[in-house]
C-alpha cells in the first residue's frame, strides 16, 4: 500500500504576501521559498516604481496597502511576473510595538485613523484584489492550486489591548467579521477557495526583545503570566502555521477558522502587584 504524501505541495504555487519585509514577514518569505513557492513580497519599504528579484523565485514589490491604486498596481506586477495569485497572505499592518501607547482618554484620533486604514482597509483591499484575480483566472480557464487567503490577526483581537484600543479593534475586525464574511464569499468566486486567520501571541522578534530589555516585567506579563507554555512565540512557528494553512494537501478542509499561535494564552494581566498595592 502506498504511503500518504506529506509534501506541502506548494512547489510552483504563486504566493503573494503583504508586509513581506517585516520582522515576521521576512521569515515567512524564507519559509515559502524553501517550500518551492513563487513569492511576490509586497512592502512599503521596497523602492517605489520598480520590482526586484533578490531570489530567483521571489519578487519584491513596493506597496502601500492603505492605497487602493498601490494595491492594484502591486498585484498587477505580481501577476505579470508569476501568474495568478493563488495564495494570498495579508500580513501587513501597523504593529503594536510601533504605536503610541496611551489610555483612550488621551489617545490620538489621527493614530486611530491610520491604524484602521492600514490594518482593516489594507486587509480589505488585499482580499478584494485577490478575489478579483480569482474571478479573472476563472474567466480565462486557468487551473490554480492551493487557493487560499490567510489573514494575520493577533491575541489582541481576542483579549483586547489596554492603552492601544485602536490596534485591538482593528485585529478583532479582520479576524472576526471580515473572516466570517469572507468564508461565505470566497467559495462563490472559486470552488474550494479557503480563508483562515492566524492570531499570534507575543512573537519573539528583535523589537520585542528590545522592549523586554527596556521593561523587564514585559516578558513575564506577556509571555508567562497568562501563557501555558510560559515563553514567547518563535517567528518560525508563525511561519510554519501559515504554510500549513496555505497547503491544500495539509489543510484542505480548514476554512473560516482562527488558528491561535499563542502558547495557550488565557488572557491579559489586568493589575500588577504594584498597582493593587
Amino acid at each position: 500500500m502506498a504511503l500518504p504524501s506529506l509534501d506541502l505541495g506548494l512547489q510552483g504555487t504563486h504566493v503573494l504576501i503583504t508586509g513581506g519585509a517585516g520582522l515576521i514577514g521576512r521569515v515567512v518569505v524564507d519559509h515559502l521559498i524553501a517550500a518551492g513557492a513563487k513569492v511576490s513580497s509586497l512592502d512599503l519599504s521596497y523602492g517605489p516604481n520598480r520590482a526586484s528579484r533578490p531570489h530567483e523565485e521571489c519578487t519584491t514589490i513596493h506597496c502601500d496597502v492603505s492605497s487602493e491604486s498601490s494595491v492594484q498596481d502591486a498585484f498587477e506586477t505580481a501577476i505579470k511576473t508569476h501568474g495568478p495569485v493563488e495564495v494570498c497572505i495579508a500580513l501587513a499592518s501597523l504593529d503594536l510595538s510601533v504605536l503610541q501607547h496611551s489610555s483612550l482618554v488621551d489617545a490620538s484620533f489621527s493614530q486611530l485613523k491610520r491604524v484602521l486604514d492600514v490594518n482593516i482597509a489594507g486587509t480589505w483591499l488585499t482580499a478584494r484584489q485577490w478575489l478579483r484575480g480569482l474571478r479573472q483566472a476563472k474567466t480565462e480557464g486557468k487551473l490554480l492550486r492551493n487557493v487560499s487567503l490567510i489573514i494575520i490577526g493577533s491575541e489582541s483581537g481576542h483579549f483586547g489591548e489596554r492603552q492601544n484600543i485602536d490596534y485591538s479593534l482593528a485585529k478583532s475586525a479582520v479576524q472576526g467579521g471580515m473572516l466570517m464574511s469572507l468564508r461565505q464569499e470566497v467559495v462563490r468566486e472559486w470552488d474550494g477557495a479557503r480563508v483562515n486567520a492566524v492570531a499570534p501571541g507575543a512573537v519573539d522578534t528583535d523589537r520585542w526583545t528590545q522592549e523586554c530589555h527596556d521593561n523587564p516585567e514585559q516578558y513575564y506579563l506577556e509571555a508567562q503570566a497568562t501563557t501555558a507554555l510560559g515563553k514567547p512565540i518563535p517567528k518560525e512557528a508563525v511561519a510554519k502555521t501559515i504554510l500549513f494553512l496555505a497547503s491544500e494537501n495539509f489543510s484542505g478542509h480548514v476554512h473560516g477558522q482562527v488558528v491561535n499561535v499563542d502558547g495557550g494564552k488565557q488572557g491579559k494581566v489586568v493589575w500588577t502587584k504594584e498597582e493593587v498595592a
